[in-house]
């Protein structure tokens, strides 16, 4: 029997994945206010009350199909020189979904394990969840692992209080022979150290109406459509020809911030930051001419006027409704595409459910994801070393985690095994498209070596932030929109300088 098919159901009867794409990339404002030692509580109580028993016979069901080589695989746990002391495995998570799909792989991979993996819940997103952590560690509660979004992971990987080496508990770069290579990039700290792992590798592509493009275009497969927008000049005179054909109704782009999440982590090939500094010269170097074709395109229409996460921008993306076919595509990553609540799903609706298809876009991109780090004060080296060897190396249980949760795992030789196999089929895509392939093409292209630094989310979101302004005319010029930026950059980190 298919696994992926299978399991679907089980991920289903669980109800896990409607925060799936907030968890790992979503950045828009919580409601929560809640301190993180309130939410610690509550959470705790929640994972070890409520759902030991959904725990405890997942890992029973996922012991039974995995085999015997997870405990091993292909490479040993390295020395261990943290503690092992503790009773417990305490993993810190601002959303669990992950988590609860992880906990029954790693049992059954060292069974030594089972039941001794305790997490804690901030429920919180986005730069809130970052703040609950720092006060999470700073009450002095108990935390071996903790999960990091891609935009502050750096750092913390950055600051000895918070992060210690991987190879503390036996966890080493040279294990990752198979990983993407941008992962490690912004796994290492500034001196070089390898501090934070990742299961995943969330590349992005553009999930298109597969409808309107054969309207519009005549475009019939995802191969035909990759050749009319594979590169941002091509992206640009298709999204003039949608537009003219849709009678000004169609917009190409979903949202400016879309865009620009996909030029920045694709086509920016120097630092923002050099010899601590950040200049109008380098800003200029490096993304000068996305501000131009920001402002060119938005004003023409080519780039819809919605607000990424608002109802608008899933709205644009449906079939009826007031604002139906107001969006030709997405730029979304693995995340925001998976088959169940994703980006994607939200945006189709039932009207257009079925209608999308997916290509790699005109660049290699990425879009989030998480990375373990192991704090300090851990106290279960093994266990740690453990926990991360099993679900970032070993592919037996990486593959697992595709066939239970449907994710794009951060191994090479085993997303091609996947998509050799056929075994993947997205409901939300025409005709079942395999959404893995399309990622898999552009995975290994994304270059981040040298490039990366722990100051990264904050600079990328104010330089959205001034050219969204420049695009809407509340900036009168090129040279305003980068003063703007840099003015919002030096007050936002006192620590580089701004020129």
């Amino acid at each position: 029997m298919n696994k992926l098919t299978r399991t679907l159901a089980l991920l289903a009867a669980l109800a896990m994945t409607a925060t799936a794409f907030v968890g790992c990339g979503e950045d828009d404002d919580s409601s929560s206010s809640t301190a993180a030692t309130t939410a610690a509580e509550e959470s705790s109580e929640e994972s070890s009350a409520e759902e030991s028993s959904e725990e405890t016979s997942a890992a029973e069901e996922s012991s039974e199909e995995s085999s015997e080589s997870n405990a091993t695989g292909a490479t040993e746990l390295g020395a261990v020189s943290m503690p092992d002391t503790g009773d417990v495995l305490s993993v810190l998570c601002w959303t669990d979904d992950d988590l609860k799909f992880m906990i029954p792989i790693v049992e059954a991979a060292y069974p030594d394990m089972a039941g001794k993996i305790k997490y804690v819940n901030v429920g919180s997103k986005g730069p809130e969840a970052s703040e609950q952590y720092t006060t999470y560690f700073s009450s002095g509660s108990d935390v071996d692992l903790y999960f990091c979004d891609a935009d502050w992971a750096m750092s913390y990987e950055n600051n000895d209080e918070y992060s210690a080496p991987l190879e503390s508990i036996g966890i080493t770069k040279d294990m990752y022979t198979d990983a993407y290579s941008y992962t490690l990039a912004i796994g290492t700290d500034s001196n070089g150290v390898f501090k934070g792992a990742t299961w995943q590798a969330a590349a992005g592509g553009f999930a298109y109406r597969a409808d309107l493009a054969e309207e519009y275009l005549g475009v019939t497969s995802p191969d035909e459509m990759q050749a009319q927008i594979g590169s941002w000049d091509d992206f640009w005179k298709t999204a003039a020809t949608v537009y003219e054909k849709s009678g000004g109704k169609t917009a190409m782009a979903d949202c400016l911030a879309g865009v620009w999440r996909a030029y920045s982590a694709g086509n920016r090939t120097t630092p923002w930051v050099q010899d601590g500094k950040i200049t109008s010269d380098n800003v200029k170097a490096t993304v000068g001419d996305f501000i131009s074709m920001a402002k060119t395109n938005y004003e023409a229409g080519y780039i819809s006027t919605a607000e990424q996460w608002g109802d608008d921008w899933y709205a644009q993306g449906q079939s009826d409704g007031a604002l139906a076919n107001g969006a030709f595509g997405y730029f979304l990553p693995t995340w925001g595409v998976a088959d169940g609540a994703s980006a994607l799903a939200t945006a189709e609706g039932e009207s257009a459910k079925g209608q999308y298809a997916i290509c790699q876009g005109p660049t290699d991109w990425y879009w989030g994801g998480t990375w373990i780090c192991v704090h300090p004060n851990c106290d279960n080296g093994t266990f740690a070393g453990q926990f991360i060897k099993a679900m970032t190396v070993d592919a037996d249980s990486m593959k697992q985690y595709v066939a239970d949760h449907s994710d794009f795992v951060n191994n090479k030789t085993v997303m091609s095994e996947v998509v050799s196999a056929g075994s993947n089929s997205n409901s939300l895509l025409k005709d079942g498209q395999d959404q893995f392939s399309i990622f898999a093409k552009g995975a290994d292209n994304i270059k981040l070596d040298g490039i990366a630094s722990q100051y990264d989310g904050t600079i990328t979101t104010k330089f959205n932030d001034a050219v969204t302004s420049y695009a809407k005319g509340d900036i009168d010029s090129e040279d305003a929109c980068i003063n703007s930026f840099l003015d919002e950059v030096a007050a936002a980190i006192p620590d580089i300088e701004v020129e």
